[in-house]
């Protein structure tokens, strides 16, 4: 009876990932026809007003409102594909979002139930370690590209080399077919802000959602983090199995939050948990690389292959000095912060107010 009952919740969750992935394409040819039609409209304020910095803030700021560095980056290369917006300020994007995207393990390890005020630091500097490392990415990526225009560059070279390589990228053709009637029927009667707008919010619901629901199919929360948990014996089975389950389902931010409650009970240790961090960064890759194929422009396969670099570049600087990042955690969760939960709060206030401000001023 209970495995009946499993496999039926198995099959509706695999309904369900049909339809997200449906959705998600979906959503993505909504904007990107959606952005085409507003390029007029959009053109002068985001190539005009958007500074590098500001890039930086509003793609850290945006990402912390929808929770989601893909959607982020799958708007980025819808516009950049439509010349809407430069590939490089898209990288400046980029490299806010990959800061943004951060503080959904910072909220778990906050709200995570602990009894004792060493449990509760164990879990909070998984978080921590996660914002400490794209952060100090974040500035190493931010003066290659200001300098020497290295992500934008080496992103379009190879985007020019294999992009007619890649065979699915014939995909497009097939996602118009089932998604141009339902699309067309909707711009028949609604503005193209509207439609827009629309797509946005599907586009980051089944972001949300489209993670759990493959854990679901996968055989659910708890079997992960068993899966989680036995391969943390070597440094580099842990980064790998970061690349691989971040890839599968798609967010950084469900597979590097089920560390929390692991750190939080003990189960593994910050050590540990920094090689899985850095793989589950460069896995992000996936999705925002499927929506530049489903966009089919060269410009943004380059905004995907620019986010895949980051990642790269994280891994080849901070993979052989993981005991760097394990130090710098340490000392700013012990020594300098203190932590607490009180504390955590106000690491948590700062790290929202910073790029408003930078978008303020």
């Amino acid at each position: 009876m209970e495995k009946e009952v499993k496999e039926v919740n198995r099959t509706r969750a695999l309904f369900k990932l049909i339809f997200l992935i449906y959705a998600f394409i979906f959503s993505i040819e909504l904007t990107k026809k959606a952005s085409l039609l507003l390029a007029p409209d959009l053109n002068n304020f985001i190539l005009g007003g958007l500074t590098p910095l500001k890039s930086v803030a509003v793609g850290w700021f945006v990402t912390m409102i929808v929770r989601s560095s893909s959607a982020v980056g799958s708007i980025a290369a819808a516009f950049v594909g439509n010349n809407i917006l430069t590939l490089q300020k898209a990288v400046f994007i980029l490299i806010g979002a990959s800061v943004g995207t951060t503080i959904t393990a910072l909220i778990l390890s906050l709200i995570t139930v602990a009894k004792k005020r060493r449990d509760f630091r164990h879990g909070f500097e998984i978080g921590l370690c996660y914002a400490i490392y794209s952060l100090l990415l974040a500035v190493i990526a931010f003066f290659l590209e200001y300098f020497f225009k290295l992500f934008s560059r080496l992103s379009l070279l190879l985007a020019s080399g294999f992009g007619e390589k890649i065979a699915l990228l014939k995909v497009p053709n097939l996602v118009g077919v089932v998604t141009a009637p339902i699309i067309d029927f909707l711009f028949a009667d609604s503005s193209r802000f509207f439609m827009f707008a629309v797509g946005f919010l599907i586009l980051i619901f089944t972001l949300n959602y489209l993670g759990k629901v493959i854990i679901e199919v996968l055989g659910g929360e708890e079997k992960a983090r068993r899966f989680i948990n036995r391969y943390f014996d070597s440094k580099y089975k842990s980064y790998f199995i970061g690349i691989l389950l971040t890839a599968v389902v798609f967010s950084s931010s469900i597979t590097i939050g089920l560390l929390v409650p692991l750190a939080v009970a003990r189960l593994i240790n910050l050590k540990k948990a920094i090689p899985f961090i850095l793989g589950a960064r460069l896995g992000t890759f996936t999705d925002i690389f499927l929506a530049s194929i489903i966009i089919g422009k060269t410009p943004a396969l380059a905004v995907a292959l620019a986010y895949l670099l980051f990642g790269v570049l994280g891994s080849l600087i901070f993979l052989p000095n993981t005991e760097f990042l394990f130090n710098i955690t340490k000392y700013s969760s012990k020594k300098l912060i203190h932590i607490s939960r009180k504390k955590a709060f106000y690491v948590l206030l700062a790290f929202i107010l910073i790029p408003l401000l930078m978008i303020l001023f």
